[in-house]
């Protein structure tokens, strides 16, 4: 082609208009197409091949010169080993290691290469955020924080640091060494632990203004205001889990400052994780002792009925999606019950959507038809179950033997042992029992039921756990006390019977806007599938206040029908991975004692726990407990301490993307004196620290760890990898280690130092191999086995009793007790809060706030069976509904009336009940603002971004339906404020006009989505939130990105967030000191607080909001353009109209 030629100007539009004309006028004319020459002439083609060698830039993009494998690990359920492909150092993509077949434990045992290949979109896009340029690159300390250590930490009279070095997220951070930040947080350890010591501590607290019998709590330790936690811990037994052996190590620090001696020394505070999250259910707890009953989602095909509950299964448990879709190929029956129509449900076989929070009400209704019909087992009820227990109607409080027969004496017990006064029990692998104290047997005492072959009340104890007999579930009795005195009793089943008689079909239908008809079929179907009926439950319905009372109910319903601790008949909860159980070796490491540091490796540890724990639910609700009227709802175990310094790792959420998120900022950091975070990737948790240590990526590791799974059979070691370092980065546990040095040297206490001996060392595997041997599944692996199989991309099986793991599976098939008080399923709490609170049976409770009804009232029209104390009673007003009054409120409504009352907020125009849920595959918190995941995640995503206003190439939205949409005059695209209760969001004393409220209040787009129902909106919880440093970029860049110039923090919004409309709540429930329940290790059954065990949880899903429109949607044009062209709900042209008939177009 000559230059002449060449230079022809053939534009697309010729190109395109010539070409329409056919071949032969193509040819005819001139010149246009006969530039398309062939470059060679050529006879046979078979004879010659061209010259394609521009095709290896293609070819070549794949080509990898070496390969390795990490594991994938953030808070999905999940991990997976993958392989990543490496050229020139650097990764280019990564794939699944098609190794978990070839997994085996000790036995040979071996698993099914179904569980191959492992993968999901957040793992294939992980190595942008390897690269990202958001990694933390170089230690790094806030400009006021230095000031303030450099001139020696100085306060004012009441011991508060001054407000000029508090300016948190508005100032930039400095470039430090390691070792001068090691040195920073070591000696803000040490000035905050000696300021808040003795009795001038404690002045200093209470000048502060924190609650009395928090400061009492500290026990004048100041150490006991310095608080750890690392996230999720089971995701890294030694490098997470670390954060809690630092904070025991603290007792060396309290004794250095109040020379009390050893045995007298306290640490520090550990933070909840898993209840943090509001994974949790703690309605498990109540019902079986322990923290958690779930299965290997691998049990799918063992199931004919499989009901997920709020668990969007597809989407959420993505590697391990196809064992639903497996098993409904053989037969099992799927139905998706949730308050939307979800991907989930584009595979069941029935769609039932319920409104948002009222789970218990059809729970309840359900067992109504179970029982009304006859269809329970009634065999399983009285064997497994407290339901035949009988209750004592004069007091609510479930009726003892030496009630009624004089001088009765407790029987010995079997299957329980029981510790002296003082007496430790063993450690967890010799723990052949299970264990209590003798004080706590005599308290619990042993138990009555109504005899059908006497006639008379019988005694039943915690040995005949599994055991029936001629029980009466229903009726009414007469039982004369030891004092003469006759009383009425009836069993539980009897006055759950009554209850769950008010919710029938025709009255919960309109209570959970559900049709009768579904909920009179699946009951059937539950109870025709006994033994056979798997429900797994999402962490959606958990994000609700009274989430226990669901959890109670739906065990209520399993129960009845046999579907509880089978392979193919269970209930779970899924949501976060919290089983760290699995390692009940982890004491050896956590809690070693401080003091005696046993530096041979070849010998176990002394264990000594100087640390408590206490959950973070109080610091988020304003570092305060639940204090309202007259009463203090917070019991002494749970009682938190102050909090004036925090050290957190693997979790945004305890602060970037906290609920309540803005006046944790605004009215609870200003209190904290000190705020470090471990993080690979700078977040909104990094914008209001104080140092920030940048630590290694998952494919940076150069120190070995291990974690598992709740879904699969898996031990996943993390093996170490050969890829450089990307930035100065070092691992958590060298964090750790490099600051117990640094304590080290400020104090003159080497035990600091030796407490990580073996980090210091690089063998780490010490600590690994400890926990190990003392964990009852791991014990006989050797950590340098098990790394060496992980390199090749192979994990380990978890050596429990069953495969797939079921829990519950020991006490229904081989009559085991369960770990409450009475060995059996627990229906009752006869717990003297529980019935002050009018929850001695599962009751439905509304919502605190996200319902359009009165929020958090009782529903119960059966007189006496429950009786609540009222607001009178603490010193409230009666028609008090504030936001603070609401949590202990405890006002009775009838099924009936309920749907009668209103939110107060409704008359303000507040419309919407808001959810946040996690979307965990989806996105999740880790990847979801790598660039692929974000462009992707809603419609919303531009790389170019044409629309300026967007805070970054994808942004926060909020989902709502199109008819509420258009009656709020809210177009598809629309930028929206989403505004929840003005009492006290997006914080308590915020004002219109500032810059504080213009940073704090939401604003995000509108999508128009028909999967919700009408008065149901949603945001999903990953987005990063706004902050002062994005605003003002956002406001004075000139490419406006909501980037912060001086930290590089990147939002997804253009103000406020989805935790703008949230806020802290505290549950009464959830903090009482009775409840029995077992240790997080072992089989020691105790009582009160146990941290992710028992113990409040939040509901950050939880609100009620005003929807108003705030600009437009489009850019030149009023509505936004995908919506012009007809592309999008509501809009939609003659061709996507007939595309969505499955026509042609």
């Amino acid at each position: 082609m000559d230059d002449k030629t060449f230079k022809k100007k053939v534009t697309r539009r010729d190109f395109i208009r010539v070409s329409s004309t056919g071949l032969f006028l193509a040819v005819s004319a001139e010149p246009v197409l006969s530039l398309l020459k062939p470059a060679v002439g050529i006879g046979n083609p078979l004879d010659y091949y061209p010259d394609r060698d521009w095709e290896k830039i293609y070819r070549d993009m794949y080509s990898y010169d070496s390969t390795f494998t990490f594991l994938c690990a953030p808070n999905d359920t999940h991990n997976c080993l993958l392989k990543a492909y490496v050229k020139n150092g650097v990764i280019l993509y990564l794939g699944p290691t098609f190794g978990y077949g070839k997994a085996k434990d000790i036995y040979g045992n071996q698993a099914s290469h179904r569980w191959d290949p492992r993968c999901c979109q957040k793992g294939l896009v992980m190595f942008r955020r390897i690269y990202g340029p958001r990694r933390v690159k170089y230690p790094s300390v806030r400009k006021g924080f230095k000031e303030w250590a450099d001139k020696g930490f100085p306060r004012d009279k009441d011991g508060r640091v001054p407000d000029k070095f508090l300016n948190r997220g508005r100032e930039p951070f400095v470039k430090v060494s390691f070792e001068e930040a090691y040195s920073l947080a070591a000696k803000a350890m040490v000035n905050i632990a000696t300021t808040y010591s003795g009795k001038k501590g404690e002045e200093r607290l209470k000048k502060q203004g924190y609650d009395e019998a928090m400061i009492e709590a500290t026990h004048e330790a100041g150490t006991q205001t310095l608080k750890f936690r690392g996230g999720m811990p089971l995701l890294g037994a030694t490098r997470i889990f670390g954060l809690a052996r630092f904070a025991n190590s603290m007792a060396l620090l309290d004794e250095d400052i109040r020379k009390v001696g050893r045995d007298k020394a306290v640490g520090a505070r550990g933070w909840d994780s898993y209840s943090w999250h509001t994974d949790l259910p703690p309605g498990h707890t109540m019902v079986t002792g322990h923290q958690t009953i779930d299965f290997d989602l691998a049990t799918a095909e063992n199931a004919k009925l499989i009901i997920c509950w709020g668990m969007n299964w597809i989407s959420t448990k993505m590697p391990d999606a196809h064992w639903l879709t497996e098993a409904r190929l053989s037969g099992t029956k799927v139905v998706t019950v949730a308050c939307e129509y979800q991907s989930t449900s584009n595979k069941a076989d029935e769609v039932i959507v319920i409104r948002p929070g009222s789970d218990t009400a059809f729970a309840l209704a359900m067992a109504n038809v179970i029982i009304k019909e006859g269809l329970y087992d009634e065999k399983y009820v009285k064997s497994s179950t407290d339901l035949p227990f009988l209750v004592r109607l004069d007091n609510l409080k479930l009726l003892h033997p030496q009630d009624f027969i004089r001088d009765y004496k407790q029987k010995e017990l079997e299957n329980m042992e029981l510790l002296d006064e003082g007496k430790m029990p063993p450690p967890s692998l010799k723990q052949v029992k299970q264990i209590t104290t003798r004080k706590l047997r005599e308290e619990w005492g042993d138990f009555a039921v109504w005899s059908k072959d006497t006639g008379a009340p019988g005694v039943i104890t915690r040995d005949e756990a599994g055991q029936d007999g001629n029980f009466a579930l229903e009726g009414e009795y007469e039982v004369q006390l030891i004092d003469g005195k006759k009383i009425k009793v009836q069993p539980v089943f009897q006055l759950l019977k009554e209850y769950s008689s008010e919710f029938t079909p025709e009255v919960t239908s309109k209570i959970c806007h559900v049709s009768s008809s579904a909920i009179v079929n699946l009951a059937r179907d539950i109870a025709r599938n006994k033994e056979k009926t798997l429900v797994p439950v999402g962490m959606g319905p958990n994000h609700f206040f009274n989430n226990d009372l669901k959890d109670r109910a739906i065990f209520f319903v399993c129960a009845l029908t046999k579907n509880i601790g089978y392979h193919g008949g269970n209930i779970g909860s899924f949501a976060g991975n919290y089983r760290g159980a699995y390692f009940n070796g982890l004491p050896r490491y956590l809690v070693e004692d401080p003091f005696d540091i046993e530096i041979d490796k070849t010998k176990p540890p002394k264990i000594k726990k100087y640390y408590k724990t206490e959950s973070a639910h109080y610091y988020n609700y304003g570092d305060r407990p639940l204090r309202v009227g007259n009463k203090l709802f917070t019991g002494k175990t749970h009682m938190p301490t102050p909090t004036k310094f925090m050290w957190f790792a693997n979790g945004n959420s305890i602060l970037g993307n906290i609920k309540w998120h803005y006046d944790v900022v605004l009215n609870t950091l200003p209190k904290i004196d000190a705020i470090v975070v471990n993080e690979w990737w700078w977040t909104a948790s990094c914008e209001y620290a104080d140092v920030v240590f940048p630590v290694d990526s998952w494919a940076e590791f150069k120190y070995p760890d291990f974690t598992a799974a709740v879904t699969n059979p898996f031990l996943q070691i993390y093996p170490k990898t050969p890829l450089k370092r990307v930035n100065d980065s070092r691992g958590d546990i060298e964090v750790l280690a490099g600051v117990g040095k640094a304590l080290a040297d400020v104090t003159g206490l080497n035990n600091f130092k030796d407490y990580w001996k073996f980090v210091h060392e690089n063998n780490v595997e010490v600590y690994l191999q400890r926990i190990i041997d003392g964990s009852t599944a791991l014990k006989g692996y050797r950590i340098e086995k098990l790394e060496e199989d992980a390199e090749k991309g192979i994990p380990a099986l978890l050596m429990t009793r069953t495969y797939p793991k079921i829990m519950g599976w020991e006490q229904s098939n081989e009559n085991k007790p369960h770990y409450t008080k009475t060995g059996r399923l627990e229906f009752y709490r006869d717990e003297d809060e529980f019935i002050e609170y009018g929850e001695n049976i599962p009751v439905h409770r509304e919502p605190v706030d996200a319902t359009f009804y009165e929020p958090n009232v009782i529903v119960c029209g059966t007189p006496g069976i429950i009786r609540p104390k009222q607001p009178e009673g603490y010193g409230l007003d009666r028609n008090d509904l504030s936001t603070e009054v609401r949590q202990v409120r405890n006002v009775v409504v009838s099924p009936i009336d309920l749907v009668k009352t209103s939110h107060p907020r409704r008359k303000d125009g507040f419309t919407h009940i808001y959810i946040t849920p996690k979307y965990r595959h989806g996105a999740h918190t880790t990847p979801v603002d790598t660039d692929l995941m974000a462009i992707w995640f809603g419609p919303f995503g531009d790389p170019h971004r044409y629309d300026k206003r967007m805070p970054w190439v994808g942004e926060g939205y909020i989902d709502i339906n199109p008819v509420d949409a258009k009656a709020l005059g809210i177009e598809d695209g629309d930028y929206v404020h989403v505004d929840g209760d003005p009492e006290d969001r997006p914080y308590r004393g915020w004002k219109e006009g500032t810059e504080e409220y213009k940073v704090a209040r939401c604003m995000m787009r509108a999508r128009y989505y028909r999967g919700l129902p009408r008065g149901i909106a949603r945001s999903w919880f990953h987005m990063y939130v706004a902050t002062f440093g994005s605003v003002k970029a956002h406001e004075t860049n000139p490419d406006k990105l909501a980037r912060n110039p001086l930290t590089n923090y990147q939002a997804m919004f253009r103000y406020g967030s989805h935790q703008s409309a949230t806020r802290a709540w505290l549950r009464p429930t959830l903090m009482t000191d009775s409840l029995a329940r077992k240790d997080y290790f072992g089989q020691v059954i105790g009582k009160g607080f146990e941290a992710d065990v028992y113990c409040t949880v939040g509901a950050p899903k939880e609100s009620f909001i005003k929807i108003t429109k705030a600009e437009n949607g489009g850019i030149d044009h009023p509505l936004w353009r995908p919506a012009a062209l007809g592309f999008r709900a509501g809009y939609e042209n003659e061709a996507m109209k007939k595309y969505l008939k499955g026509e042609y177009i």
